[in-house]
């Protein structure tokens, strides 16, 4: 199950709360012919990360420029093929630079930097890893690790809308992450009084019986997964590699890849499949709202099956404390890297997806 980052603040000079307070950040934006090449993409939220893919014919090869405008300077790169496309947006001038890159093995990149007021921002979407975010102002740095976009934002809602989201929203104007994050959570906490339990233990048997010794077995549980639709993508994206053998690996990647076509992160979604996520819950526990916190605490109590050690009508350092030990407690590890391909258990191969 993608988890929220351990809410791992890895340099952490906090900035807390304060971002909120402070002025808007200055926003460097591309010219108005390249704001609309970048847009040639078409880009989504898949289980929390950001996908893109193109309607245009396969083949295309095109850059503009390096070009100059006064002390502005530009060089934007595109290529799409035929199952993957590649973008990468430079902007510079007067201290300001702003880049933007999806290279071709998937990884995804926005980093913004100021020299006055000194600023640095890096948001960095590893392929099948963890999201990497870093702020930097001044002499105060921040880094989160988060296993997907809605991690990062229940987590750090402020700093999210603030920091991220207006550099994302340049790729899809009126995109609207943080409305639909904040309706999320909403949800969640709305869900949470009523619960419908998914029925991820017949998931995660189906998962199992993907690493069977008998093919017959994979291929009908194979089927049966994509069976159930995309409401088990989250769930599929969330596997943890270390966990699974060559053959599930193989399995799950291909069931993502078909799911994941035309699929699109909505409110309703996420909300199903972060109402059983341990981590997504543990951001909760840092609310403003006493009622979300003792909601919080309830769901956790029932997802783990303990009760848990957080007084949700204590005072703010009391509760930072408490949370603290939760979340080295309830720290999920980093994934695996994929193991490499082994050969079928059987004399009859296992079929590929073509991606």
């Amino acid at each position: 199950m993608q988890r929220l980052l351990s809410a791992c603040l890895a340099c952490a000079l906090v900035l807390g709360g304060v971002a909120a307070a402070q002025a808007p950040l200055r926003q460097v934006v591309p010219s108005k012919e390249n704001a609309a090449r970048l847009r040639w993409l078409q880009y989504r939220m898949v289980a929390g990360r950001v996908a893109a893919d193109s309607n245009y014919p396969p083949g295309m090869n095109i850059s503009f420029g390096p070009s100059a405008n006064g002390r502005r300077r530009e060089h934007l790169r595109l290529l799409i093929l035929k199952t993957r496309a590649s973008i990468h947006y430079d902007l510079s001038g007067e201290g300001d630079k702003l880049s933007i890159a999806l290279d071709e093995s998937g990884e995804f990149a926005v980093r913004r930097v100021s020299a006055e007021p000194a600023y640095e921002m890096e948001f960095v979407q590893q392929p099948g890893g963890a999201l990497l975010f870093t702020i930097v102002e001044g002499e105060r740095q921040r880094s989160l690790r988060s296993r997907s976009f809605w991690h990062l934002y229940l987590a750090e809602p402020k700093t999210v809308e603030r920091h991220l989201v207006p550099y994302l929203e340049l790729l899809r104007p009126g995109w609207q992450l943080a409305a639909t994050g904040r309706a999320i959570e909403d949800a969640m906490v709305q869900r949470a009084q009523h619960p419908e339990p998914l029925d991820t233990e017949h998931w995660q048997q189906l998962v199992d019986q993907l690493g069977s010794a008998k093919f017959s077995e994979r291929e009908t549980a194979e089927h049966d997964l994509l069976e159930l639709g995309q409401v088990i993508l989250p769930f599929l994206e969330g596997l943890r590699s270390d966990q699974l053998d060559a053959e599930q690996s193989d399995r799950v990647a291909a069931l993502v890849d078909r799911l994941s076509a035309q699929y699109e992160d909505t409110t309703d979604r996420v909300a199903t499949w972060l109402a059983a996520d341990r981590d997504a819950w543990l951001a909760l526990l840092d609310r403003d709202e006493p009622i979300k916190r003792r909601i919080a605490v309830r769901r956790l109590e029932r997802l783990t099956g303990s009760e848990i050690d957080f007084d949700p009508d204590a005072d703010a350092q009391a509760r930072e404390a408490q949370l603290e030990k939760l979340r080295a407690r309830y720290a999920e590890p980093e994934p695996a890297a994929p193991k490499s391909p082994a050969a079928p258990k059987d004399s009859v191969p296992p079929p590929r997806a073509d991606r």
